[in-house]
């Protein structure tokens, strides 16, 4: 793909794209780093229909995301705000940290979907267009997510 349309995508798209690999890396920089790589993979991909690539971009970042996850569950790592044994006095900070637990605690098919309607403001069915499921696929996933959250995010706060 040409550089000056993929830097058209990155100015359009690039925080949308961070945010949803933030929400699986739980580390801006980490979330960051998969952002950029997903529009340096979009240099090498050949042009496609501009109403697929936010879908391409956000699943190649959640995708490097996920693989981060996953290494860094099977070496025990922990983020800088865990590793700072610092007191929070603020009760929204702590619940802010209680939502981001319980957000990275649920399984994967449902947290995607969550953070793209919820968080993200998209419908359901453009939600159900940018996963590549269907609209009624969708809204079970988001409304057993809600349902999921809501569990870990009070067992967080116990």
């Amino acid at each position: 793909m040409e550089k000056d349309v993929v830097r058209q995508y990155y100015t359009q798209y690039a925080d949308t794209v961070m945010k949803a690999a933030w929400h699986f890396t739980g580390c801006v920089h980490t979330a960051q780093d998969c952002a950029q790589e997903a529009f340096l993979r979009l240099l090498q991909e050949e042009p496609m229909p501009d109403s697929k690539v936010l879908p391409w971009l956000i699943c190649t970042a959640v995708n490097l995301a996920k693989d981060i996850h996953r290494r860094s569950e099977r070496t025990k790592t922990v983020t800088l705000d865990e590793a700072i044994d610092t007191p929070a006095d603020n009760d929204d900070l702590l619940a802010e940290r209680a939502a981001k637990r319980a957000m990275l605690s649920l399984p994967e098919k449902y947290r995607l979907p969550l953070l793209l309607h919820l968080v993200q403001g998209y419908t359901i069915q453009q939600t159900s267009q940018l996963i590549g499921k269907g609209a009624n696929t969708t809204a079970s996933l988001i409304r057993r997510g809600k349902k999921l959250f809501a569990k870990a995010y009070e067992k967080e706060c116990v």
